[in-house]
C-alpha cells in the first residue's frame, strides 16, 4: 500500500500562519522575524503549561507548526515554575538580538493568531493555568469574556 504525503501542504499551511503573524506585527516580509516570535511564545506557553494542556493545544496546530511546538521539548518536571517577569523575559531570549520584535509584541501577535486559529476554549484553558500576574499580561491583548460582554 502506498501512502502519499503532501508536504506542500504543510508548507504551505505553516507559511501562512508565518505571513499571518508578520501581517499583525507589521513586517510582511520577514518570516525569519515572525518564525522567531511563533517558536518563541510556543516554547514559553509550552513549557508553562501542564503536559495535557500541551497536547490538547499540539492536536490543533498544523504539522510543521507542531514540530516547531515540541521542538526540544523535555515533559519531565513540567509545567515550570515562572512568574510573569521570568515568563517574559524567556520569550525575549528565545526571540535573540536580531529579531527587533519586543516580547510583548511577539507574545500579542502569537496570542491573537492562536485565538482565531484553535478552538474557542482552548488558548482560555491554558490561561486559567496560569499565575494571575500571567493571566494580567495575556488580558492586555486579549481580555476574558463575561457574561455582560455577550450579544444575545
Amino acid at each position: 500500500m502506498s501512502i502519499q504525503v503532501n508536504f506542500d501542504k504543510h508548507s504551505k499551511e505553516a507559511n501562512e500562519w508565518l505571513l499571518e503573524i508578520g501581517d499583525r506585527a507589521g513586517f510582511p516580509d520577514r518570516t525569519d522575524w515572525s518564525y522567531g516570535c511563533l517558536r518563541a511564545v510556543l516554547h514559553t506557553l509550552r513549557d508553562r503549561t501542564t503536559i495535557e494542556e500541551v497536547f490538547q493545544l499540539s492536536a490543533q496546530l498544523p504539522v510543521l507548526i507542531r514540530g516547531i511546538f515540541f521542538e526540544g521539548y523535555k515533559p519531565s518536571g513540567k509545567p515550570d515554575k515562572l512568574n510573569a517577569e521570568e515568563f517574559m523575559s524567556r520569550i525575549k531570549k528565545d526571540l535573540g538580538n536580531a529579531n527587533p520584535i519586543s516580547a510583548d509584541e511577539a507574545f500579542r501577535v502569537v496570542i491573537e493568531l492562536l485565538y482565531d486559529r484553535t478552538t474557542p476554549g482552548e488558548m482560555d484553558d491554558i490561561r486559567g493555568q496560569m499565575p494571575k500576574a500571567i493571566q494580567q499580561i495575556w488580558n492586555k491583548y486579549r481580555p476574558l469574556e463575561t457574561e455582560n460582554d455577550w450579544v444575545e
